[in-house]
């Protein structure tokens, strides 16, 4: 009784298309069995369900070989080298070398493990089958799955590469940011730290404010400006205490006009961000001159900041005005704010001006 229900059975050929979710829905196989017998559904033994779940894995098993093998033996060549003909090459004997493959495999478990193994014949129908019947049928069976291999293999390439060079531009610009940010330190430390050490060797009481003044600040440089971006106010902040300090250092006579338009209400701004302006103008800038104050004016809306910032120059000038801070401050803005600001320098010989417009 078992061995005639396998022959029933092996009449119907085309498996491939029923393995679907009724291969893990028993009762949905003896179902589907009996509607193909003519037969109740009690007559449809549980070792005919297990022989079609068993045939649809096998099934399976070719169906992955002709779809992952291809990535391996075609794509690869195509992907991995670009000289020459030669990948081309490669890649059309994988092509033959992947349906031969799928042909050898087909061929092992339809007439070494379901005909013998499991009484499956998937031909036994078929009056004209040769040799050179099976090799034609496998290749043009199979072809559709090796193309739609092919192609999910150069689309996950063409992905993984694409997140690869994503996350390679992202660490290049963090490695970057991170040095850009690392070089405001020194600088700043740098000529604060002179100014304070001319008021302690000057003995003034303005010293010991200075340093808490400093302190403040660097607390900001360690703790906040690292972040990717600060509150403006928080940014401002940082400006106002840096204009403090030099306003120590000149022991009051800085001549700055500085003013603020429109209200802080939780815009945020890449931290240190304008800082280089304002320590080149205390660099290089007249600041004891009535007559030629400092200009600062920021215009603020809750989507923007235009930043001005323009300062006679000294007579004698040993330094190139800008310098390392200002390319700094460009570089920084091309990979923070991209077509997202504009700057404006203007330079001659007496003056010196910034004109930033950020879009926040």
């Amino acid at each position: 009784e078992r061995n005639a229900d396998i022959v029933k059975m092996s009449s119907y050929a085309p498996l491939l298309s029923h393995w679907d979710w009724k291969a893990w829905n028993p009762n949905a196989i003896v179902y589907d069995q009996a509607q193909m017998y003519g037969t109740p559904s009690y007559s449809v033994p549980k070792t005919a369900v297990a022989t079609y779940w068993l045939l649809g894995l096998g099934y399976l098993l070719i169906n992955a070989t002709a779809f992952y093998l291809p990535g391996w033996l075609v794509a690869r060549p195509l992907l991995t080298s670009t000289r020459g003909w030669r990948p081309f090459g490669r890649a059309a004997t994988g092509l033959l070398l992947t349906l031969l493959l799928i042909t050898g495999v087909r061929y092992g478990l339809e007439f070494h493990v379901f005909k013998p193994l499991l009484g499956f014949d998937n031909y036994s129908r078929n009056t004209t089958f040769t040799a050179q019947w099976f090799v034609e049928n496998s290749f043009r069976f199979y072809f559709d799955y090796v193309l739609y291999g092919l192609l999910y293999t150069f689309i996950r390439h063409h992905l993984l590469a694409e997140r690869r060079r994503r996350e390679t531009e992202q660490a290049t610009t963090t490695a970057e940011l991170t040095f850009l940010r690392s070089q405001l330190n020194p600088h700043f430390l740098f000529n604060t730290l002179n100014d304070i050490y001319a008021l302690v060797y000057q003995k003034s009481d303005a010293a010991p404010g200075a340093l808490l003044k400093l302190a403040e600040l660097l607390r900001y440089m360690l703790h906040e400006a690292h972040h990717d971006q600060v509150l403006l106010r928080r940014e401002l902040d940082y400006l106002n205490g840096l204009i403090e300090l030099q306003r120590l250092g000149t022991k009051g006579n800085l001549h700055l006009d500085y003013q603020l338009r429109g209200t802080l209400h939780g815009q945020l701004i890449a931290p240190l961000l304008l800082v280089s302006f304002v320590e080149n103008a205390f660099k290089h800038g007249v600041l004891t001159d009535a007559a030629q104050p400092v200009s600062l004016h920021l215009d603020l809306t809750a989507t923007t900041l235009d930043f001005c910032l323009h300062n006679a120059k000294q007579a004698q000038q040993k330094d190139q005005v800008g310098g390392i801070g200002l390319a700094n401050v460009r570089r920084r803005l091309a990979l923070l704010y991209p077509a997202r600001h504009t700057l404006r320098v203007a330079d001659t010989p007496t003056d010196f001006q910034v004109t930033l417009h950020l879009d926040l």
